[in-house]
């Protein structure tokens, strides 16, 4: 039969609002409650702020457009630590939803396909004070229907590239730079510079780059979702698919 649910209605959960609550320590001498509902933790005594919808798209808006986010905190008045987890929450969905399209995208552009021009540049991670660095691959897209732009994060290697190309039909010309990693494309052009993707690099240098801060691009994860965000906000998604 199982235990009977603990119901407080003296405690409501500040996420969810449920009353299935129950205690969970007292860490610093203070009451901890866990919500069985929506698995959070919270103080009965602590205050807690919700922020408005507005605020949230403001914060994503300025991030997406060059403000790192210390200084969206200052200028919102908004904890770091929130202003953090609102471009990795958000930054994740627009991610799995690129995914999708661009899943969807390959399919409905098969045989449609002209030129996917591909290059790559560099970023960094910080991790226990050392900086890493790691290299963005991206690839335009251009077809009858429209274009768009895939990209991966990781090494600059084959296996980086390789999450590109898994990504778009096999038909179309490939256009690169000299890159080693490329030379085993069939139907491949050499050019230099590759111009679409220089300004991409020029813009994600502005808007990711200079955020090189332990409190932002701790993990390549991170870096995706803020890419994502930022291809959001540019429309550089198959739109002709969403």
């Amino acid at each position: 039969m199982g235990r009977k649910p603990v119901i407080r209605h003296d405690i409501a959960c500040p996420s969810c609002g449920s009353h299935h609550v129950v205690k969970c320590g007292k860490p610093l001498g203070r009451q901890r409650f866990l919500c069985r509902d929506c698995g959070k933790y919270f103080l009965a005594d602590a205050v807690y702020h919700h922020h408005s919808k507005e605020v949230r798209e403001k914060a994503l808006r300025m991030y997406t457009n060059g403000m790192s986010m210390r200084a969206i905190s200052r200028v919102l008045n908004v904890p770091l630590g929130t202003v953090f987890t609102w471009v990795k929450r958000y930054g994740k969905r627009k991610y799995e939803k690129l995914v999708d399209l661009w899943n969807k995208a390959k399919e409905l552009v098969k045989g449609k396909v002209v030129t996917k021009v591909v290059d790559e540049m560099w970023t960094y991670l910080y991790r226990n004070t050392r900086a890493f660095y790691k290299w963005v691959f991206n690839c335009y897209v251009y077809t009858r229907l429209g274009f768009y732009l895939v990209y991966s994060v990781g090494d600059r290697d084959e296996n980086t590239f390789r999450e590109v190309k898994d990504y778009v039909p096999d038909d179309g010309r490939w256009v690169s730079d000299d890159y080693n990693v490329y030379f085993w494309l069939k139907n491949h052009t050499v050019v230099s510079p590759v111009n679409p993707n220089e300004s991409f690099h020029s813009s994600l240098r502005d808007r990711l780059v200079k955020r090189a801060t332990k409190a932002v691009n701790r993990s390549i994860n991170m870096v995706k979702y803020s890419i994502a965000l930022v291809l959001w906000e540019r429309r550089l998604i198959p739109e002709f698919v969403a």
